[in-house]
């Protein structure tokens, strides 16, 4: 277990490049719909990512091992939630209203935490709740919307089918992982178990963001 878990922790980075390669390759679809945004963000994502590993690890580890985490948390991973309720709610489902509610309402929990942050020592990051659970409601939507169609039929040409399944499985799937960062701590064999299955999903997302690159087409909704 130790050894597969040091292999996808090295991996990992690799595989967010992987959708980034194609997305450049495939570009040209993309460039005059809105998932050319897409291409922006995996970007993003594979820069920040090597930025932490390769830099910040490296570089700035005298500011303590808090400075990553926060740049992570507080900078990273908003932007991903940010950038996901605008893809599903602003743009796939086509709910603006839905959109700025959550986005609003998940930024206002960086206050709320800051609050209650003392009290819920068990809830490792209550932020990221919050974000995947409003993230949950629109994977939900999102899959309600699929089935109603045809669009479910032609899935393998579906860029949303791809995304979908991908941020299913990552962010509503080791929610509790999240949830319960501080508990699992204090057994470190399963805690270890459940960061294994956490990188492994992770890996298995940026391959179904590859696929619906390379197989989907932008546009289906």
């Amino acid at each position: 277990m130790i050894v597969l878990f040091k292999i996808l922790i090295k991996s990992l980075l690799y595989f967010e490049l992987l959708p980034v390669i194609f997305g450049i390759l495939y570009f040209k679809k993309f460039k005059d719909t809105y998932w050319k945004y897409f291409i922006y963000y995996l970007g993003f994502i594979f820069i920040a990512g090597a930025l932490h590993n390769w830099i910040i690890q490296k570089y700035f580890n005298y500011l303590g091992d808090d400075f990553g985490n926060y740049f992570l948390s507080y900078f990273v991973i908003p932007i991903e939630f940010l950038f996901f309720y605008w893809l599903y709610a602003y743009k796939s489902l086509n709910q603006k209203k839905l959109y700025w509610i959550f986005s609003i309402l998940y930024l206002l929990s960086f206050a709320f935490h800051a609050l209650i942050k003392e009290t819920i020592s068990s809830i490792y990051s209550f932020n990221y709740v919050v974000g995947a659970f409003f993230l949950g409601i629109l994977v939900f939507l999102e899959y309600m919307k699929q089935i109603k169609s045809d669009d479910i039929i032609k899935f393998k040409d579906n860029m949303m089918f791809y995304v979908n399944l991908g941020v299913c499985m990552l962010y509503i799937g080791t929610l509790p992982f999240f949830s319960f960062f501080g508990i699992l701590l204090k057994n470190m064999d399963i805690y270890m178990n459940y960061y294994t299955i956490f990188l492994i999903v992770n890996h298995l997302m940026y391959l179904l963001f590859t696929a619906a690159i390379i197989w989907g087409k932008p546009n289906t909704y």
